[in-house]
This record gives C-alpha cells, sequence and structure tokens, in this order.
C-alpha cells in the first residue's frame, strides 16, 4: 500500500508509523487506566508528552476514553473552568494545565486529591490527567502535600539516540528508503521527536519523494540546506510574534532586553528556563534580565496576546518556556550565532539590525 510522507513522517497528530514509545510507557498507561487515580505528565517542549497520552487513549475501548480539553482552547477554558467549580464523575486529560489561572489549578489539585482518596469508592469525582511543562508534579505536591502517594507523576525526557534512529528507521521501512547521514539528524534535533519528525519530512522533499518508492532509493542532504528549508517554512509563522516580542510593551530605541532574554534563552539546552537561574549564569544578558523579569514580562503578556500565545511565563516561580517545538528550533538557528549556513536579518527593537551568516 502506497503511503503518503506526512502520514509517515508526522508533523501533526498521533504518528501511525513512527511514534516511539518512551521507556515509562507502560508506567502511564496502567495509571491511565487506573480509575479515579490522578496522572501528571510532564516534560520538555517536543519531548512527546501529549503524543504519548493521545496514544494511550486512542488505544483504550470506546467507553474508557477521557475527554480531552487543551487549555489554549478558548471553549475548552470554560470547560474546565465548569469541571473545577461544579466536580463530575468522568476521566479528564487537561493539556497545558500550567497555563490555567493559580486558582483553578488550586481547586483541579484539590479535586484530584479527593478523588485519589477515594479510589476505592463509588465516587463521583473526575479522574484527572495533567499534561504540562516541567515540575507540575512537584508544585502539585507542594499545594496538597499529601498527595503524593496517591498521584501517578511521570516525567518525559526528549528521545536518545536509540530513539530517534528506530523513528527514522521506522519511517524509512515504510517508505522504502535509507537517509544518507542519518546521525546528523539526531545532532540536530537533539531528541525532539517533532523536528525530528519534521527534518526527516523536508529531506523526502529536497530529494522529491512524496509517497513510498516502489524501489529502494538512499536520500542524501546537505544540513545547512535542509536548516534553511525548515526554517523558511517555519519563518511565516513566527517571525510577527518574535517581533513583538523583542519590540517590548512600549518600543523604544533603548528598549533592547526582551531581544536579550531570547538571545538567552535561545542558547540553552532546553527550553523551560528558572530566570533566576539564566540571569545568574549569562553574565551579558542579567541586567536585561532582571530588568524585566519582576514585572515588565507579566505586563507583556497581558497586552500582546501573541506574545502570550507564543511563550509562558509565570512571574511567581520565574519560569519561562517556549512551550512551541518549532519555535525553540527557528530562535536557536536564527538568534544563536551557532550556525553558518542561514542568512537571516532581525530587526531589534533598538533598531539593529542582526545579520547571521
Amino acid at each position: 500500500m502506497t503511503q503518503k510522507i506526512e502520514n509517515v513522517f508526522v508533523t501533526e497528530g498521533v504518528p501511525e508509523f513512527t511514534f516511539v514509545p518512551p521507556p515509562n510507557y507502560n508506567d502511564i498507561l496502567i495509571d491511565i487506566r487506573r480509575p479515579q487515580k490522578p496522572v501528571i505528565i510532564e516534560g520538555q517542549s517536543g519531548s512527546g508528552k501529549t503524543t504519548c497520552v493521545k496514544k494511550i487513549i486512542a488505544d483504550l475501548a470506546d467507553g474508557q476514553r477521557p475527554i480531552y480539553y487543551s487549555v489554549r482552547s478558548t471553549h475548552h477554558q470554560q470547560l474546565i473552568l465548569e469541571l473545577a467549580t461544579t466536580p463530575k464523575s468522568g476521566t479528564f486529560v487537561i493539556d497545558d494545565f500550567h497555563r490555567l489561572p493559580q486558582e483553578i489549578r488550586d481547586q483541579l489539585a484539590n479535586i484530584a486529591k479527593l478523588a485519589a482518596e477515594q479510589a476505592n469508592e463509588n465516587s463521583e469525582l473526575p479522574k484527572l490527567i495533567l499534561i504540562g511543562i516541567n515540575e507540575i508534579g512537584s508544585d502539585l505536591i507542594q499545594l496538597v502535600p499529601d498527595i503524593a502517594k496517591r498521584i501517578g507523576i511521570h516525567k518525559i525526557n526528549p528521545g536518545s539516540k536509540q530513539d530517534v534512529d528506530k523513528l527514522i528507521r521506522s519511517g524509512s521501512e515504510a517508505l522504502n528508503i535509507t537517509i544518507k547521514n542519518s546521525n546528523l539528524i539526531y545532532e540536530e534535533s537533539r531528541g525532539d521527536y517533532w523536528l525530528t519528525q519534521q527534518l526527516c519530512q523536508q529531506v523526502c522533499l529536497m530529494n522529491n519523494v512524496t509517497e513510498s518508492l516502489n524501489t529502494q532509493q538512499e536520500l542524501v542532504f546537505e544540513l545547512g540546506e535542509l536548516r534553511l528549508k525548515v526554517i523558511s517554512r517555519l519563518k511565516a509563522h513566527y517571525y510577527a510574534d518574535i517581533k513583538e516580542f523583542c519590540r517590548g510593551q512600549r518600543f523604544r530605541p533603548s528598549n533592547d532586553p526582551y531581544y536579550k532574554l531570547l538571545r538567552a534563552v535561545s542558547s540553552q539546552d532546553k527550553s523551560v528556563i528558572d530566570l533566576n537561574d539564566l540571569a545568574n549564569t549569562t553574565l551579558d544578558a542579567r541586567g536585561s534580565i532582571n530588568n524585566i523579569k519582576e514585572r515588565r514580562l507579566t505586563e507583556l503578556f497581558r497586552t500582546k496576546p501573541a506574545c502570550a500565545r507564543s511563550f509562558y511565563y509565570n512571574v511567581e516561580t520565574k519560569t519561562f518556556a517556549i512551550e512551541d517545538a518549532a519555535l525553540f528550533y527557528f530562535l536557536i538557528v536564527v538568534i544563536t550565532p551557532l550556525f553558518i549556513h542561514i542568512r537571516v536579518t532581525i530587526v531589534t527593537s533598538a533598531g539593529e539590525n542582526v545579520v547571521l551568516v
């Protein structure tokens, strides 16, 4: 049967051919299946949290499948609020839990605690499956300390080289191809599953492969060209939001701390950062970060929805996150001068043309 590349190397939805279960997949599976037991799934952007949960849900019997809510959906936000204020029986996935207001998170945490306590009774409380960035499990336990033994907390890490090799091999077999120097894809993606899928898909397109072949073919690519192709596809989606962030709340010639913050974050090996730690370890951006982390960042997100959509900040914990794996990759290549094959101009809020060659 002929397979299309977008159904093999998947950048949206749950992969059929290239899904790689995390090492703790079965632990997550049994906790999700267990009635009333609250479950927390946490991990970096691109680590496959949502994909893992959706894969498990898809494999459950129809009557066992949870209702899925995403905090990014305005409609779902209202349904989550109703669930927090008027709990009802059933199983519910709440994705991007960390983006909820603190009051709602507290209410849901207490519901999860009560549900766990009544796990062996005929409880009418919901079973909650919460998905979010790092440390929401720890935060929840701090809110409700005695919940630790009654809740399933699972961390999903980026894929290992073995995991990424398996993904590439599975996709290649489905398309009847081999990818030369596929080890470079792992070095580029650093275990990010979404980015691995995107890079593999682009390698196929660069070699004019759009569906599975009758005769096996070896695909070749040049890394600089591959980066340029991927970045070109992402620029239209992300450039405007990045520009808005870099300009700050009010445009001023000296208003470049936001650009310096993004440059510092994009030089890290993870997309969820404690700004206190980042300020202490990044000397050239320390003043800028300290200048905006207490009030100005929160106000920026309040007044510019595009910035709040693309970035996340918790002023209480000083956690700054780039939750979209595609955006993080775009920033790494465009803002951080680590690569030499792309020429991109970023206009900072100070009016400076930053050219990376």
